[in-house]
């Protein structure tokens, strides 16, 4: 793919609106993006100032979405939606903000489900499945204290 040369601020500034426009973008999505179509750094970051007052950006906006469209269609914990959203440079207030608007109710029902789901599929004994489970549930971003507070409100043994 060639790198197409953006040689003045609105050029890039209109690229950009039309970039925000297709999706949801935080900050750092818009500076790479404007940095690589060949604006400067400062240039880039004018761009992303102008988008934020005209609203095309929005990080709360942004990792409000992130986060619920995460916890629903891939199913993962806070603590990797957590990563994910800081590895996008999303400040820690925002993320904290997003977090929290994820039901707990929810929260807990998902990691029953998913234990239950995965403990009938391993093979072995007791301690080895609730081992091998806890493992999957941690790797899907859900806090150890979360994964045993759910499954102390079902009847598993473990």
């Amino acid at each position: 793919m060639t790198q197409l040369k953006l040689y003045t601020i609105t050029q890039g500034l209109e690229y950009a609106r039309d970039y925000c426009a297709k999706e949801e973008r935080c900050q750092s999505q818009v500076l790479e993006k404007l940095m690589y179509y060949g604006l400067s750094r400062e240039e880039s970051e004018d761009c992303v100032a102008e988008l934020i007052c005209e609203g095309f950006i929005n990080e709360q906006r942004y990792a409000d979405l992130f986060a619920v469209s995460k916890f629903h269609q891939n199913k993962w914990g806070k603590l990797k939606i957590a990563n994910a959203l800081r590895l996008k440079q999303v400040s820690s207030t925002c993320i904290t903000n997003a977090l929290n608007e994820i039901d707990f109710d929810e929260y807990v029902s998902l990691i029953q489900d998913l234990y239950s789901k995965k403990y009938i599929s391993i093979s072995g004994n007791k301690n080895i499945k609730f081992k091998k489970t806890v493992s999957y549930l941690m790797g899907k971003g859900f806090a150890y204290n979360d994964i045993i507070d759910a499954i102390k409100e079902t009847n598993y043994d473990f």
